[in-house]
């Protein structure tokens, strides 16, 4: 029988069985050095590849403890903390980090230009040249996540179909896949779907697929779920050689199974599948198919609604996204700028699907927005006239393709005459370098937002880009940003990662 963690978190506690992620954690918090986010007790004087080497072979010190521990340990690896603890933990690691940007930039050029081709010492100043605001928790703590993938693999007890999470590792060869009913990031509606999907899989006469080469076809299902409760579930398949007649009859069941057999308890508003022989693929690649359903749910951010398609991007967290939203439209536009426009033009770089621009878009004169994924785009212009916005436009295509020709048509000044402000939301890899060139030559731009979920990552690399002194010879001819305030957004409680917001100035 599965342990209900949350309700043991207090016994838990009380016999301190703290797993080596938290206790260095908390021991680097303390101590206020090194990161501990993605790599939790690494000593700050050992780059990244020497700390792995040196600890690749060390046995794992929760061997010991029950599977569902184990598996809370990996994906939520602060749950054994109260919130507050795990808030304080995460304040003291955004600091430690933008203390690291501000040793470069009080150290001048030189340190700045070695900075950007190897990695960053253990920060020297113990004040930060700009103000950390406190973090904002998240509205919502337990069971917050709107969407899950699940995956199939072999259980504790031996079974290949079992739907859940992997502890271990492909490399080492000792995956298993644990049952997630006691994550408490995790909603009991997802628990639900992946339960009825697991039961499915074992009444299936089809193998799953663990691995490619040895056949197998049932793979991962991702649960997608709004405020409202509407669930959308996207079943993932591999066809190695079966006939598109007998892919059907498999469909079929599923569709059967979810909507008159015991799977009708999830109550899917969409069901979908898609055959791929890749790992991930997009829409273009391997179109989406619905079985079942309506093609999209949809959330509601800041009174503005958003439709979601099966792989649009949309944050985990629908009460943070709202804080952070706001938080990006109070710092984003110039004071003063109220609804009925006023702020000019607001330029959204990586949009996705809308979000940002549009909840900006009562403030500004015009949006403009640029993402990669076509899909994207499509549900950005979408979501803009359902909301009936007229005064935001999309652009398909890769950033640092789109980006230096936009800036050339903008100008230096913009056709309403008012301030051009910039808010880019990267992903973890950051922005491209023709990307911030744009941005920075720009001398329009006095103000631009970078939202980041990793900072200590590439984002600390495109920090520098955008801080430091003019170099002709990498042609950053523009005038310097200077970041002058920083918000962390707790967009994953029980983990330690959140949502950072940096407003740069110039």
């Amino acid at each position: 029988m599965l342990l209900i963690l949350a309700g043991l978190r207090p016994a838990l506690l009380k016999h301190k069985p703290v797993n080596v992620l938290v206790k260095a954690c908390l021991c680097s918090a303390a101590k206020a050095d090194g990161d501990t986010t993605t790599n939790p007790g690494k000593p700050p004087q050992l780059a990244k590849k020497k700390w792995r080497k040196k600890f690749r072979n060390k046995p794992a010190s929760n061997e010991h403890l029950p599977w569902e521990e184990r598996l809370a340990d990996s994906v939520t690896p602060l749950w054994r903390l109260s919130y507050d603890e795990q808030l304080q933990l995460k304040q003291k690691h955004q600091e430690r980090i933008l203390l690291q940007l501000s040793d470069q930039l009080l150290c001048g050029e030189s340190t700045q230009h070695k900075a950007l081709t190897q990695s960053s010492s253990p920060p020297r100043s113990t004040k930060l040249s700009f103000p950390l605001l406190p973090i904002l928790p998240s509205p919502v703590r337990d069971g917050y996540r709107n969407k899950s993938t699940f995956s199939v693999n072999r259980g504790v007890d031996g079974n290949p179909k079992t739907v859940g999470f992997y502890v271990g590792t492909g490399k080492a060869g000792n995956i298993v896949c644990v049952n997630g009913d006691h994550l408490l990031n995790m909603p009991e509606r997802h628990k639900l779907v992946a339960r009825c999907y697991q039961d499915f899989l074992r009444l299936s006469a089809l193998d799953p697929c663990l691995l490619f080469h040895n056949g197998g076809h049932w793979r991962e299902v991702t649960v997608r779920t709004n405020a409202a409760g509407h669930t959308m579930a996207i079943v993932y398949f591999h066809p190695q050689r079966l006939t598109p007649e007998e892919i059907e009859v498999h469909k079929s069941c599923l569709v059967e199974y979810f909507t008159q057999g015991p799977g009708a308890i999830c109550q899917l508003d969409s069901l979908y599948f898609q055959e791929s022989s890749m790992t991930r693929c997009s829409h273009e690649q391997s179109p989406y198919q619905l079985l079942h359903g309506q093609p999209h749910i949809h959330e509601e951010v800041l009174g503005f609604k958003f439709r979601i398609s099966a792989d649009a991007f949309f944050q985990v967290n629908q009460g943070a996204a709202d804080l952070l939203y706001r938080t990006v439209r109070e710092m984003g536009l110039p004071n003063g700028a109220r609804e009925g426009g006023g702020g000019g033009t607001l330029l959204d770089v990586c949009c996705g699907t809308g979000a940002i621009g549009i909840t900006m878009s009562p403030r500004a004169d015009r949006v403009i927005g640029i993402e990669l994924i076509q899909q994207a785009v499509e549900d950005a212009r979408h979501n803009a006239a359902l909301n009936q916005i007229q005064n935001c436009e999309f652009l398909p295509g890769k950033a640092e393709v789109v980006l230096p020709g936009l800036m050339e048509v903008l100008g230096s000044t913009t056709d309403s005459g008012g301030p051009l402000t910039a808010v880019v939301n990267p992903a973890r890899a950051g922005l491209h370098y023709r990307v911030i060139r744009a941005l920075r030559n720009h001398s329009s731009i006095r103000r631009l937002l970078y939202i980041s979920c990793k900072p200590e990552g590439e984002a600390m690399r495109n920090f520098r880009e955008l801080c430091c002194s003019p170099d002709p010879h990498r042609k950053l001819t523009g005038e310097a940003f200077r970041p002058t305030v920083a918000i962390p957004v707790d967009m994953f409680p029980h983990t330690p990662h959140c949502e950072l917001l940096l407003v740069f100035e110039r």
